[in-house]
């Protein structure tokens, strides 16, 4: 009967270690799924960040094509032409 005691008490002790482990591993995965989001979140407002930063790259590079190879005067008229190209375009396909 002692024995069967001794083993109940072992299986017993096992159980509450489990118990204790699960319990561990569920407040870790918690933190992790908290640490994701907001990691998520900040590969987002980088991502947004770069693409400003690149559309701004490439139009201060644009304009300095521009004014390097035809002068301020012409890009100004040149860019105008464009936008005009482009608003045209714009309502042809718009209809």
């Amino acid at each position: 009967m002692a024995n069967e005691q001794l083993l109940i008490s072992g299986i017993e002790y096992k159980i509450r270690k489990l118990i204790e482990i699960n319990e561990a591993l569920r407040n870790e995965n918690k933190s992790l799924k908290q640490k994701v989001s907001e990691l998520t979140e900040k590969v987002f407002i980088l991502t947004e960040s770069l693409q400003h930063t690149e559309n701004k790259t490439i139009k201060l590079s644009l304009a300095n094509t521009l004014e390097y190879n035809i002068g301020v005067k012409k890009g100004k008229e040149k860019l105008d032409e464009l936008i005009e190209e482009i608003d045209k375009c714009i309502n042809v396909l718009s209809d």
